[in-house]
């Protein structure tokens, strides 16, 4: 168990960093994104993300694979942006054509065990997706878009909505804001301070989304694909509550307690 120093001494070095990334232009970002998760790796390799067992990341891999391979398909293009260890991206292979992975680096790539012969890791800046126009038909991310500076989130969405084809998907998993912080500030404050930029709302992401060109959205509730409206509905009454109460309410409520989970659709021709 990690000691409470510990943990302290990483809230106020994520917290520090947070502003840093907040205050910085986007030229700047380029280059601290990577620097600061480095930093942070570095410091704190007590960090949970270092210390889980592959055996536990394959298992976790396996569950996020069932709940959304009924989204694909063996003719499709999947990309997914920020990958992280490509475990998701590895599993995700034998239900499409093509896999492809896209991340700052490939330190993290499993070592247990060949990558499938259709996937292909894409190393980037974190802005400027190597692709081609209209040659992916369903993108995903997972616990990404929160760690973006929100002008940044801009710009990610306008890159996922220009490799996408006509009729191609985009699936958004997030932390709801309602349940956040998600992050490690979730033990001192009630908004996210730390390396969580911005935690959203579905009435956020969906109206960010619309501004790049996704008309229709809706939301992956387990796993039914059903309408923005009653989550909305939900959300807009959630957020007059006091914060104890909403927090415990939106705990109970699938669409929010498993993070916050949107689709994008690009207009079809």
């Amino acid at each position: 168990m990690r000691s409470v120093e510990n943990v302290i001494a990483q809230y106020e070095y994520e917290r520090a960093a947070a502003q840093q990334l907040m205050q910085a232009n986007r030229e700047e970002r380029r280059q601290l994104y990577i620097r600061v998760y480095e930093e942070l790796f570095r410091r704190f390799p007590d960090h949970s993300e270092l210390k889980v067992d592959p055996a536990v990341r394959w298992q976790r891999v396996k569950r996020q694979v069932e709940k959304v391979r009924h989204l694909c398909r063996s003719d499709m293009v999947f990309l997914e942006i920020g990958a992280g260890d490509c475990r998701f991206a590895y599993a995700i292979a034998p239900y499409v054509q093509q896999a492809y992975a896209l991340e700052v680096t490939g330190a993290k790539l499993p070592g247990e065990m060949p990558p499938p012969s259709n996937f292909q890791l894409l190393l980037f800046d974190g802005f400027d997706f190597p692709l081609p126009d209209n040659s992916v038909d369903f993108a995903y991310t997972n616990q990404v878009i929160e760690h973006l500076h929100p002008e940044d989130a801009e710009y990610h969405l306008r890159e996922v909505y220009r490799v996408l084809r006509s009729g191609g998907y985009y699936l958004c998993i997030t932390p709801h804001r309602f349940v956040g912080p998600r992050d490690i500030s979730r033990y001192f404050t009630r908004e996210a301070t730390a390396l969580h930029l911005k935690e959203y709302t579905y009435h956020e992401l969906s109206q960010l989304m619309r501004q790049v060109g996704f008309l229709k959205r809706a939301a992956l509730v387990g796993k039914q694909v059903v309408s923005l409206t009653p989550v909305l509905t939900a959300e807009r009454v959630l957020s007059a509550l006091p914060y104890g109460l909403r927090k415990s309410l939106a705990m109970r409520i699938p669409a929010f307690r498993a993070s916050l989970k949107i689709i994008g659709y690009k207009r079809a021709d």
